[in-house]
């Protein structure tokens, strides 16, 4: 009698066990990782009860630990997105900035070769104006010579002068004199005496002739002295005009080959420019783009949380769980040997 007591005690405290399990169990089916069994069990079965709440302690901290790292990573996840969006739109700034710049490059590298193409021109003006010059230097050079010679013309003509003006005198000294001898010889030497007036009087008018011919003479020895210095500085003028027109020649080409050169590098700058822009184009919106990456972990974690949600704290308070009465269905069947 006393072993049927003890046996239905016992049956008892195991169906007490089973429910207290039961419901826990189906507590944690429910996603409830935070409900201890906190109702003490039999002394043989107590260690059950405590390695279950320590498991369960442990999964829930686990759960827990992997929902706050979700948290965290979405979080970080999401100002990584935002950095990024700033970044985007700081490329983006940037881009347009490029933009501009590349279309700045553009009309200068057009504005260098023009400036090319005019320089070029220029240069062909200046060769032809060279060429031109020549023309006008032979001809002062000739007019010079000519007026040099006629320089010399008229300095021998002012020589041929001084020396009719000597022979007229010697001619009126001798009509002076044949004069005065005829004026001595009475009536036979009047004939004499008027052929040495006339000569005297034709001395005297071809010596006034003579002498306008040598003021003719000066005045135009000393115009042509001033031709002659007037058609030298002409010649040089000519001279210096014509270097004055090579140096220019030679500082435009110079300049038309800076602007060749310019016009290359800007090319070379605006095509640089425009396919770094290109690159980092395509690095924004191709599949291995960081906002692609940060989308995948977005997924992953949101993935992870949904799975691991379902283990929300519930805290369901049931009432203790009493040992069931006699008839009663229980979860544990006990089969007697």
């Amino acid at each position: 009698m006393r072993d049927r007591d003890r046996l239905e005690s016992e049956l008892l405290e195991l169906r007490a066990v089973a429910d207290a399990l039961d419901s826990s169990l189906r507590r944690l089916a429910t996603g409830d990782i935070h409900q201890n069994l906190d109702a003490p069990f039999p002394r043989s079965l107590d260690g059950m009860r405590k390695d279950f709440n320590r498991g369960l302690a442990s999964v829930s901290t686990t759960i827990d630990g992997i929902l706050s790292r979700t948290r965290e990573l979405r979080a970080e996840s999401a100002d990584l997105r935002e950095g990024l969006k700033q970044i985007a739109d700081d490329e983006e700034q940037r881009s347009l900035v490029v933009a501009s710049t590349v279309a700045g490059l553009a009309g200068a590298a057009d504005a260098s070769r023009t400036q090319s193409t005019h320089a070029d021109h220029i240069s062909t003006i200046l060769h032809n104006a060279r060429l031109d010059l020549d023309r006008p230097k032979l001809a002062a050079f000739k007019v010079n010579k000519d007026v040099q010679q006629t320089c010399q013309s008229l300095a021998q003509l002012k020589g041929l002068v001084e020396d009719a003006k000597s022979m007229l005198r010697e001619a009126s000294l001798i009509a002076l004199n044949g004069g005065v001898n005829a004026a001595h010889e009475g009536d036979p030497g009047q004939e004499a005496l008027g052929h040495a007036k006339s000569l005297h009087t034709l001395t005297q008018q071809i010596g006034s002739t003579v002498e306008a011919i040598s003021e003719a003479t000066d005045h135009a020895l000393g115009s042509s002295v001033s031709a002659a210095e007037a058609a030298d500085q002409l010649s040089r003028e000519f001279d210096a005009l014509d270097l004055y027109v090579e140096a220019a020649d030679s500082q435009v080409q110079a300049l038309g080959e800076i602007s060749q050169r310019q016009e290359a590098f800007l090319n070379a700058l605006r095509t640089d420019l425009a396919s770094t822009t290109r690159r980092n184009t395509d690095v924004e919106t191709g599949d291995t783009s960081p906002g692609t990456h940060l989308d995948a972990i977005d997924r992953a974690a949101a993935e992870i949380e949904r799975q691991a949600g379902r283990f929300t704290p519930v805290r369901v308070l049931t009432p203790p769980t009493s040992p069931s009465p006699p008839g009663t269905r229980s979860h544990l069947r006990l089969v007697k040997t």
